[in-house]
């Protein structure tokens, strides 16, 4: 294990601290829970930490109470069982007197953050030895706390991001089929790329969100008043018209706001003034027929509208039946994992990822920069 040969030193670590909030209460932990490991391993080798993350889109330089991490530093405190110190700045003086763990306020704070300003890097990497990067999500951004602190600290990768890249890899690799994608969201636009990709790669698609209707408008089918991307219906008929395209599983019904009032209806149903919000019945049934025979899957998205009943439906009972197939399964995308928590069901897939955009993007094959530096 690469952090064992860490020890008594000053550590710097980047940790995806990007915790949904709510009047100053954190309403959703996972990414916190998925820093003990690094910590625990960090401080078992007598090491001193210093823990930096963002919260949310500050105006870059500005202050702002309701994206501060104090909240997250005392929730994380109980956590641990042990006291974290919290600097409003990075030029406060740390010098680990009565305490073993720093927390510096939100680096979004920072002019020179998102441009990954050399001397604003340089200022972070004075701070330590050496730097732990351990903030998946953020794998894809090439700011000063990401990628710019890399270019003047020798830097590692935490127990986290490890295991992730390693899972996702298996993916990738896989050899045990059939092997079935599940990608659903708002925009097909976000995961356009990832969707050709894996077409080429998986078994079974399954298409959920304004993503699916964007793809049923492409087929000539009513949508209603449903969300859609109506500049990328063209595309969506290329991926139709290609050699893949038969592994695209369209739903026969759907789950819809019909005069004000959900209704389940065939697809050929539809009408102009219906809104499709979730997978129907015998779709969800075909769905989990797909899913029963299924040896690895890969899942990124509600499949419906999950704030209102009944249209969380099609993606709760997706989840259930994902945990209690024997699979290998990875889940990712933030609106997925809060779902699946609220269920109890995290420690039933192989791996659920804390990436959302950087694990699109390193499923397309796209620039993580940082992950040259950490050798995953």
């Amino acid at each position: 294990m690469i952090l064992d040969s860490i020890v008594s030193k000053r550590i710097l670590v980047r940790f995806d601290f990007n915790v949904p909030m709510n009047k100053g209460n954190i309403v959703n932990d996972f990414r916190i829970k998925q820093s003990l490991e690094t910590i625990q391993k960090l401080l078992e080798n007598k090491n001193k930490i210093i823990i930096f993350s963002h919260l949310g889109r500050p105006t870059e330089g500005v202050y702002e109470e309701s994206l501060s991490l104090k909240p997250i530093c005392k929730y994380l405190s109980a956590l641990l069982d042990r006291d974290i110190k919290f600097f409003n700045s990075y030029t406060d003086d740390i010098n680990f007197k009565d305490y073993e763990i720093a927390m510096l306020e939100n680096v979004r704070f920072n002019k020179g953050e998102k441009s990954s300003n050399s001397d604003l890097s340089k200022a972070y990497a004075s701070l330590a030895d050496y730097f732990v990067f351990d903030a998946f999500g953020v794998s894809h951004r090439k700011e000063s706390s990401t990628f710019g602190v890399s270019e003047y600290l020798k830097t590692y990768p935490g127990l986290n991001i490890s295991n992730e890249i390693s899972t996702i890899n298996k993916l990738i690799n896989e050899d045990s089929r059939p092997m079935t994608i599940i990608i659903s969201g708002a925009k097909v636009s976000t995961k356009l790329i990832v969707i050709k990709k894996l077409l080429a790669k998986c078994d079974f698609m399954i298409l959920g969100g304004g993503i699916l209707n964007t793809f049923l408008k492409a087929k000539g089918s009513e949508i209603g008043k449903s969300l859609y991307e109506e500049d990328l219906v063209n595309e969506a008929k290329n991926i139709l018209s290609s050699d893949f395209s038969s592994k695209i599983i369209f739903p026969t019904d759907l789950s819809c706001e019909s005069e004000s009032k959900p209704k389940n209806k065939d697809v050929c149903n539809i009408s102009k003034n219906d809104i499709i919000f979730d997978i129907g019945e015998k779709s969800l049934t075909e769905i989990k027929s797909i899913i029963n025979k299924s040896s690895a899957i890969f899942w990124n998205g509600p499949l419906g509208y999950v704030e209102k009943e009944p249209f969380d439906r099609g993606t709760i009972e997706l989840a259930k039946t994902i945990a209690e197939h024997n699979c290998f399964s990875i889940i990712g995308g933030g609106d997925t994992l809060p779902i699946i928590e609220n269920l109890n069901l995290q420690s039933q897939y192989s791996c659920l990822s804390t990436g959302g955009g950087s694990l699109l993007t390193y499923l397309e094959g796209g620039d993580l920069p940082i992950l040259d530096k950490l050798d995953l």
